[in-house]
């Protein structure tokens, strides 16, 4: 069945366009019917193909884009690191709550959910109107699913540093600012799978499911205070420099180095 977009009156400007990137056929036509019943919504855009949504996206006629984990492997990653690029917002739609505390769900940059289970127009029409005001849609049980993930997770594993390496830290903290994996991997010079490692090894060491928990932890144990360095003492600089001054003869003696 040849899926066509749906494009209200031009006296609709103000809406979003949107983009439902699911390769579930039913789940998308239904998302993008109700969708389509939404005033606040212009445009809807079927994209069962991540490629073809990827150049949909790459117009910049778009505001939303919908995913899912149905997408082929690896689409759905390229279908967000091109929104993130394009300044698309991003909403994941899941089957059940458990979904999102998946390494796969937790490590990707989105900036809501969506839940399967007890979705509707109400319930659509409210995350659209959150995500346009810069709050992050999710659904309550989701989210008390990560509360209660939060009482037992965020232990430190081995000592109250949790072992993070300088890398890692900074991640966490460019994680604390909202970025994307790709964002980050610009701001530290690496490459985005590089980004995308060090964000799970966060995930990991924290004993977190996602990037919400993750910066939640994160906050409670201090690991986001700017790390002040003490100068070093004026008197050892003064005496290093004499030592490196001195030949090394008269460093370790005549007789060579003790």
């Amino acid at each position: 069945m040849q899926e066509a977009s749906i494009i209200r009156s031009p006296q609709e400007t103000q809406g979003l366009a949107v983009l439902v990137s699911i390769d579930n056929e039913l789940t998308r036509c239904g998302l993008i019917q109700m969708l389509a019943d939404l005033p606040m919504v212009t445009t809807v855009h079927p994209g069962a193909d991540p490629q073809a949504t990827i150049r949909l996206l790459e117009t910049g006629d778009y505001q939303l884009v919908i995913v899912s984990a149905e997408s082929p492997r690896g689409g759905t990653d390229e279908v967000l690191a091109v929104a993130a690029r394009t300044g698309t917002s991003s909403l994941f739609l899941l089957r059940q709550p458990e979904d999102a505390l998946m390494p796969e769900v937790a490590a990707l940059s989105v900036d809501g959910f969506l839940l399967e289970s007890g979705l509707n127009r109400t319930v659509l029409a409210d995350s659209l109107h959150k995500l346009r005001h810069g709050e992050m849609p999710i659904p309550g049980s989701l989210a008390r699913r990560i509360l209660d993930e939060l009482r037992t997770v965020g232990k430190p594993r081995s000592d109250p540093s949790f072992m993070l390496t300088p890398r890692e830290r900074q991640a966490l903290k460019l994680l604390a600012e909202g970025l994307s994996n790709k964002q980050i991997a610009r701001r530290l010079g690496i490459s985005e799978h590089g980004a995308k490692r060090h964000v799970g090894n966060v995930l990991a060491k924290l004993n977190c499911p996602n990037r919400t928990v993750a910066v939640t932890v994160a906050l409670n144990h201090g690991l986001l205070a700017e790390e002040t360095v003490q100068p070093p003492d004026p008197a050892v600089v003064s005496l290093r420099r004499r030592i490196a001054s001195v030949p090394e003869q008269q460093q370790w003696g005549k007789g060579g180095r003790a």
